[in-house]
Parts: C-alpha cells; sequence; structure tokens
C-alpha cells in the first residue's frame, strides 16, 4: 500500500535549517525532539555561525552537510523560506517541513510567496509540509519533528490537523486520559501535502487503527473524497471540522488560509463516503478512542445504560443522534453471561 509521506517517515538522515542553541528557540526545542525522541538516522543542524549544539556539530549550508539527508527542517522566517527550500532541491533533499507562518494566510506577498514555495517543489520533484505547519510524529519509528513539548505514548490513534495548537492540546489530552498515539501529522497551509495526503499515510500505516481528523480547509475536493472514502473502508474516520459559522470561516481563513464549506453540504459528503462526523475536540477523540476498542457499531440502535434516570433524561437532550434510533428502556438489567463482553458502568450501579 503506498503512502505519500513515505519519503518523510523513511528519512535517513534529517537537516534542521536554522537551529539555535538558545534553549528560548523553537529550533532549539525541535532539535532536542529530535535527539530525545531516539530517532535513528542522522541528524544535521545548519546554521551560519555553525558550532555545536547539543553535542552536535553544526554545519554553516545545506550544501555542507553529508549524506544520507533526505529531509529538511525550515525553521526559517517566512522571507527565507524561498531560498531554503531551493537550496534544499540543489542539494538532492525531497521532503520538507515548512515551519514559518506568513504565506497564504496573511494574503497577498504571503499568497505569492507560498506559490513560489510549489513551484520549486514542481520543479525539482519535492514534497514538503507547510508552511505554518508543526511536522510529524512517529511513536514506532520513533520520530518527533516538532517543538511539542512531549513525545506521545505509542498507541492506535493516528491524527492529522491542520492547527499545530490543537495537534499539541489533543497530545496533552491524551497523556491524562491514557491514549497514545500512532503517527501524528500537521499540515498547516497544506500548500503541497494535504489532507487528502495525511489520510492516506494514515490509512498506509499498520500501527493507526482508526484516524482522527481536525480540518480547516479542504484544497481539493475530489482527492478528500476519494480518500476518506478508502480510508473508510478499512480504518474508522473521525473528523471534526472548524469554520461551521461565518464567524469561524473568517477564524480559519485567517488561521491557515484555508476556505471552509458550508457545514450542510459537509457533513452530507462526509457521510456519503463513511466518515464520522463530530462536533467538539472531546467528542473527536472520545470516538478515536471508542472505535480503537471495538468496531463500529454494524446497525443504528442504540440503548443508553445508566445507574438513573436523571441521566437518562439528560441524554435524552440530544439522544438519538442522527442516525441512530433508541431503543426502549429496561425496567431491569440482567447480569451478562461470563462470554459475554464487558460493560463499563458507574458507580453504585448493581446488578440484579
Amino acid at each position: 500500500m503506498d503512502d505519500p509521506l513515505a519519503p518523510f517517515w523513511n528519512a535517513r538522515g534529517i537537516a534542521l535549517v536554522g537551529a539555535s542553541a538558545q534553549p528560548v528557540k523553537l529550533s532549539y526545542g525541535v532539535l532536542q525532539n529530535l535527539v530525545r525522541s531516539g530517532y535513528p538516522g542522522r541528524i544535521y543542524p545548519v546554521n551560519p555561525r555553525g558550532g555545536e549544539i547539543l553535542g552536535l556539530p553544526v554545519y554553516r549550508s545545506l550544501a555542507e552537510v553529508p549524506d544520507p539527508v533526505d529531509l529538511a527542517i525550515l525553521m526559517v522566517p517566512a522571507e527565507q523560506s524561498v531560498a531554503a527550500l531551493e537550496a534544499c532541491g540543489r542539494r538532492g533533499i525531497r521532503a520538507a517541513i515548512l515551519v514559518a507562518s506568513g504565506f497564504a494566510e496573511r494574503g497577498g506577498e504571503g499568497r505569492e510567496r507560498e506559490e513560489a514555495l510549489r513551484a520549486i517543489a514542481r520543479r525539482y520533484g519535492l514534497r514538503f509540509i507547510g508552511p505554518n505547519a508543526v511536522g510529524l510524529i512517529d511513536t514506532r519509528i520513533p520520530l518527533n519533528t516538532t517543538f511539542i513539548h512531549r513525545m506521545p505514548e505509542p498507541g492506535p490513534v493516528g491524527l492529522v490537523s491542520h492547527s499545530g495548537a490543537v495537534c499539541g492540546g489533543l497530545l496533552d489530552w491524551g497523556a491524562a486520559a491514557g491514549i497514545g498515539f500512532s503517527r501524528v501529522i500537521s499540515l498547516g497551509n497544506q500548500a503541497d501535502i494535504d489532507l487528502a495526503d495525511a489520510l492516506l499515510s494514515l490509512m498506509a500505516d499498520p500501527f493507526t487503527q482508526v484516524v482522527a481528523a481536525y480540518v480547516e480547509g479542504i484544497r481539493d475536493g475530489r482527492r478528500f473524497l476519494e480518500a476518506a472514502r478508502r480510508v473508510s473502508e478499512r480504518k474508522p474516520l473521525v473528523i471534526l471540522r472548524a469554520g461551521r459559522t461565518p464567524e469561524g470561516a473568517r477564524a480559519v481563513a485567517s488561521h491557515t488560509g484555508a476556505l471552509a464549506l458550508p457545514e450542510r453540504i459537509f457533513r452530507a459528503v462526509a457521510r456519503a463516503v463513511g466518515a464520522i462526523v463530530v462536533d467538539s475536540l472531546e467528542a473527536l477523540m472520545d470516538a478515536a478512542l471508542a472505535l480503537a476498542m471495538q468496531p463500529p457499531p454494524p446497525g443504528p440502535r442504540a440503548v443508553i445504560l445508566t445507574n438513573a434516570g436523571g441521566r437518562r433524561r439528560s441524554g435524552r437532550i440530544t439522544w438519538p443522534a442522527p442516525g441512530f434510533s433508541s431503543l426502549r428502556s429496561q425496567k431491569t438489567l440482567r447480569k451478562p453471561s461470563g462470554r459475554s463482553r464487558r460493560l463499563r458502568l458507574s458507580p453504585g450501579t448493581r446488578w440484579i
């Protein structure tokens, strides 16, 4: 099964362009995460000043970096990103992550700069993530190209997000809840690698059991629908979309430059290809965890199991959920046989 992000995951060496020896700089955090993650390949900090950072020699330019180097992380300002990506192409690097903001989300000159990045990528046959992206995590390689302060525990959930801040927040939540991740992909403005590529990468990963996606915009609707359909045929796909209101759409456009579809249209097409659409970050992770522990239900019938009537009535405020029907509640609950699946009940519940 082809993985569009294979050049990123399989990199034998990584160059960090714009590396800093100052612990308060984001590039220092990225280098520290690369080292601490246990990444098995070579790591090459690049900075015109040279020297040494975290015990690693610093190269003054990409041209000085020895082989093998397959991936570049560009931690330079937006104004220098075009030249830095050009240098990657000349050096023979075919995968890059651009962290800086200041591109299509700013309009005008930023949008032109982003188009220049795409032109360089086409000329050299190079793929890049970003700009305005945090990077990638794979807990089995292991690999952490981000400046997020924690490396998640290995687990069944593959996460893709346009927002790096959402990635960090969900990793914190997962750590507190004891939930592990297989891969984490931050897309940023998705000027090249887009949501469809990320979904297919998570589908190809044998350690990803369920795919969770935080979506701010879709660049190519047809590619997204085809990728979502293929993923849903093999693994559960749970989607939370930002920008569902006019105010939210404006916020999304200012964040990653994305254009949001009307909510009704998005929900209809997403469900048509088998995706599960949720309404909050909490629901995104709850659904991902539940689907990682058991398969999706085969039919629309559901029952609310509770030890008190108030909880049942509060649940019915929003239940049945779209696509489900409610079964009539029973006055008694018989204890299941030893071969039945265990049920987790709230404190105070007793079998009769």
